[in-house]
């Protein structure tokens, strides 16, 4: 694999890191450190967070190794060839050329995996719960051992989403395969349901976004994406009769993020029916609004805009006095946001994030063509997302 430093072998099998492992590195130990150590065990001290960030990271990382080489050694008591594994960016790959002959190799060969993550996870735990401290008692190695048997759980139970070419999509076609006997039909299958819980992915990552977590929901989204793009290819080797090299990979690619770079144009509406902000909540009600909390509504002062509510906003007021409250009493000055139609979507959600608001006013110049939200955003990623599944185009071979 391009940018990868081959480490050693084991078993024969050529062990490497790619560039984008030491980005992952960076980024877990961060968030171990910062946040999930700290949330779990607030008497340590910070170094001891920093510590076991770290170690934690590698014992993860080491896992995944052993994960992949579950499906590796399997592949080669099947008789098949590896032609090596490859530690990247949130996981790893197991580069296995061939398919295999029968639908219990192909389920042997996909279980392995995520049977080697289980086992060690729940040793861990079973370690923790039987021996672990308890109260201010517990330490670094114990709180090492923890989230290191949560994470391995975690990344057996992901695996088995049955999702093609994941593992457990991979276990869902060896099912189909040997009720069937037909490998074709036993891959649409896979494929089938393996988009709908990817576009599920998608989808749970556009809420992330929409309810102001941007860098959750973009990451979730190029998982999707990544296993899309991964499945796409898959399918089509198969169906070619080809022998692409099936492999075992826990990790998204970062390519997907070029998905949010589309002009805010795209995805701008026109400005809503504006209500002046000497109106009462009262009356805002009367004249019927969305269902939707998040609904950007538009504020004016004799007829000029001056800035934006949420639905949730006016919905929080009593119904008792909202005759008696005025919406402009109820909005943020601060809500006034424009961009550019020529901006990138990305943009727009960081600038979103920065000033917290839920849209942006759309400029063409000096003249305003509408506003775009969140949902905007999302709902024009998922246009994008449909589109490209139905195109059909990609670059990996690959299997989560």
């Amino acid at each position: 694999m391009r940018g990868s430093i081959k480490l050693f072998s084991i078993f024969g099998i050529p062990v490497e890191i790619n560039a984008t492992w030491f980005i992952a590195v960076a980024i877990i130990t961060w968030s171990l450190s910062t946040t999930a150590y700290p949330s779990f065990f607030r008497h340590w001290a910070t170094e001891q967070y920093w510590l076991a960030g770290i170690l934690t990271t590698l014992l993860l990382f080491t896992s995944v190794l052993a994960h992949e080489l579950g499906h590796s050694i399997v592949a080669l008591a099947q008789g098949l060839k590896v032609s090596g594994i490859t530690l990247l960016l949130f996981g790893g790959v197991s580069k296995i050329q061939g398919e295999a002959r029968t639908p219990r190799n192909e389920f042997l060969i996909a279980f392995a995996g995520p049977a080697v993550s289980l086992v060690i996870g729940v040793a861990l735990l079973a370690w923790w719960f039987a021996f672990s401290p308890v109260g201010d008692q517990v330490g670094p190695f114990h709180g090492i051992i923890f989230f290191t048997g949560w994470l391995n759980v975690l990344v057996a139970g992901f695996n088995m989403l049955p999702g093609y070419p994941m593992d457990g999509g991979r276990v869902l076609r060896s099912a189909v395969w040997g009720i069937t006997g037909d490998t074709r039909r036993a891959t649409t299958v896979a494929y089938t349901v393996g988009r709908y819980v990817f576009f599920a992915f998608i989808a749970w990552g556009a809420l992330q976004i929409f309810n102001g977590d941007l860098f959750g929901g973009v990451w979730i989204i190029l998982i999707g994406w990544f296993l899309l793009s991964s499945a796409r290819n898959e399918v089509k080797g198969v169906r070619a009769n080809q022998s692409p090299a099936p492999s075992s990979v826990d990790s998204p690619s970062l390519n997907a993020m070029d998905q949010l770079s589309f002009d805010v144009g795209r995805a701008t509406r026109p400005m809503p029916p504006m209500f002046e902000a000497t109106w009462s909540v009262e009356q805002v009600f009367y004249q019927g609004l969305p269902a939707h909390p998040l609904t950007s509504i538009p504020i004016a002062k004799q007829g000029e805009l001056i800035g934006f509510i949420l639905k949730q906003d006016l919905d929080a007021i009593q119904i008792h006095k909202r005759v008696n409250v005025t919406v402009g009493e109820l909005m943020d000055t601060g809500s006034l946001r424009v961009i550019s139609k020529h901006e990138p979507a990305l943009d727009a959600l960081q600038q979103m994030d920065k000033n917290r608001v839920n849209q942006l006013v759309v400029m063409d110049e000096d003249f305003v063509i509408g506003i775009i939200t969140r949902q905007d955003i999302v709902e024009t990623l998922l246009e994008f997302s449909a589109a490209n599944d139905d195109a059909g185009s990609g670059d990996h071979g690959t299997s989560i």
